[in-house]
């Protein structure tokens, strides 16, 4: 074996170790011994005035739930616009926990789609399970004078 392929070698359970803890930190840990079972955002596509987006969340347990709206401006400026608490709710199955709530998103008047990311997070002990969603506010329908010129 030449020297290089050795260093090859040798970096590859590296590579596979970060590989690994890119992954948990996407997916949620599943070690961890508290996790999102299920989520449900409704609608992900609204019209050009906007609306109401619900968000209900249901987790093996937790503290607080919450949902932060990021809107991308470019690559590769995001800005996060704000965030909501969602609030507790009765499980129908007392060893979960779920809470539910709503966000506002603002109307779109320009020409192309606004896409927001939402972050839903439940937090336990200061730790954090979280899933990503994406929601897009149509486009303003162009008007004659746009389509004449």
């Amino acid at each position: 074996m030449k020297r290089g392929e050795t260093k090859m070698l040798k970096f590859r359970p590296s590579l596979s170790l970060a590989c690994l803890l890119v992954i948990l930190g996407c997916a949620g840990n599943p070690f961890r011994q508290f996790k999102i079972l299920d989520v449900k955002v409704e609608p992900t596509e609204l019209p050009p005035q906007g609306g109401t987006i619900s968000v209900e969340v249901e987790a093996t347990r937790g503290d607080e739930a919450r949902v932060t709206v990021v809107r991308q401006f470019g690559t590769p400026y995001a800005l996060v616009l704000f965030t909501v608490k969602l609030t507790s709710v009765t499980a129908f199955d007392l060893e979960k926990r779920r809470w539910k709530g709503s966000i506002q998103l603002p109307p779109n008047h320009g020409s192309e789609n606004i896409p927001y990311a939402l972050i839903v997070g439940v937090r336990e002990n200061g730790e954090w399970d979280e899933r990503f969603f994406e929601v897009v506010v149509k486009a303003a329908p162009k008007s004659d004078s746009d389509k004449i010129q």
